[in-house]
């Protein structure tokens, strides 16, 4: 049986004919949220859409802390349409859980259904006085708050998975670190157990680099795959995914959520050994474009049928063109396994 919250309905009169379509109208609605449970302080809200095909209007209720626990479970309710909703001289609602952290949110949600999403009707933000904040954070530090991946508190956002950009060709990857002050705020973080650990934009080794983190680096986890085995981190100003397997968990991870894989999956490159001639041709006997430098990355376009080629990007007199290298005198980078056309 679904659980209801204790309500004061106050009954207006409606007219079916001129049922409205949006979601249910706050009429400044309040709340009081403590260290024990929420209390409704003012205001109501009017039920103003059938999305239960029965002329009422469903909505839930739920709270979370500041670190997304959830301390009030989701209450579905539903009232007439035309009705208004108020907690006033209601008894004060308990949690369901303790609360760990500062902020504690408060929202009411009309439901989905009868070809209507989802959509927020009230938030109430409050605190309890016993608590550390956990969305009071330093500036640059990152939070998931639902689908946002959310700066500071409530700085802006992006989708959750969004990551920093992607290394350039032939940059140095940044070796960012993160300050111990922002780690030791969150309920969990990671150390780095191995050297040279890559930060990619997805979870798996085909995404984009962004970054290199050092043995011994202090990791903010902010969300993970299904199956474990990523992790969505912060270190520094980065954001971006890493292999669970060599990360030391400290602390309690157990509810940071997935997120979904929003990277860039790696183009394939090649890296030159020798300083070399850029051909306009397959062939070492047609017409040379330019010279290229060694130990340099360049991008691959193209190849021919038995691969002894490879066509690569390249800048030759300021202008960028598609020639033709031998593919002995190069190593081809490919970790995403792409397939390379045969373009000659």
């Amino acid at each position: 049986m679904v659980r209801r919250v204790w309500l004061v309905f106050l009954i207006v009169l409606f007219a079916l004919s001129l049922l409205p379509v949006q979601a249910a109208d706050d009429q400044s609605a309040t709340f009081d949220l403590d260290c024990d449970g929420f209390t409704g302080t003012g205001g109501s809200i009017r039920l103003s859409r059938d999305n239960t095909r029965s002329h009422r209007e469903a909505f839930t209720v739920s709270v979370t802390d500041g670190a997304g626990n959830v301390i009030y479970e989701p209450v579905e309710d539903s009232f007439f349409v035309g009705g208004t909703v108020s907690w006033v001289g209601s008894p004060q609602v308990k949690w369901t859980r303790a609360p760990e952290y500062n902020p504690l949110v408060l929202r009411v949600v009309s439901s989905a259904g009868n070809n209507f999403d989802a959509s927020l009707i009230v938030m109430a933000v409050g605190q309890c006085d016993d608590l550390p904040a956990y969305n009071v954070l330093p500036s640059g530090v990152y939070v998931v708050d639902g689908d946002l991946l959310v700066l500071g508190f409530h700085q802006g956002s992006v989708p959750a998975g969004s990551t920093s950009p992607g290394v350039a060709l032939n940059e140095v990857p940044p070796r960012p670190k993160n300050d111990p002050a922002d780690v030791r705020a969150m309920p969990a973080h990671f150390i780095v157990n191995t050297d040279n650990l890559s930060v990619r934009s997805g979870d798996g080794p085909q995404y984009t680099l962004i970054g290199i983190v050092d043995g011994g680096t202090e990791l903010i986890p902010l969300g993970r795959n299904k199956d474990y085995s990523w992790w969505y981190v912060q270190v520094g100003s980065i954001v971006g995914w890493v292999k669970g397997e060599f990360l030391i968990l400290r602390g309690d991870a157990s509810g940071v959520p997935v997120v979904p894989t929003l990277g860039e999956i790696t183009t394939p490159r090649v890296f030159v050994h020798l300083n070399q001639l850029l051909y306009s041709a397959p062939d070492t006997a047609s017409l040379p474009l330019c010279s290229i430098d060694n130990n340099q990355e360049y991008y691959v376009v193209g190849r021919n049928g038995d691969s002894s080629f490879y066509q690569i990007q390249a800048t030759c007199d300021g202008v960028l063109v598609n020639g033709w290298i031998p593919g002995n005198l190069a190593s081809i980078r490919n970790t995403a396994n792409a397939a390379i056309p045969i373009t000659r």
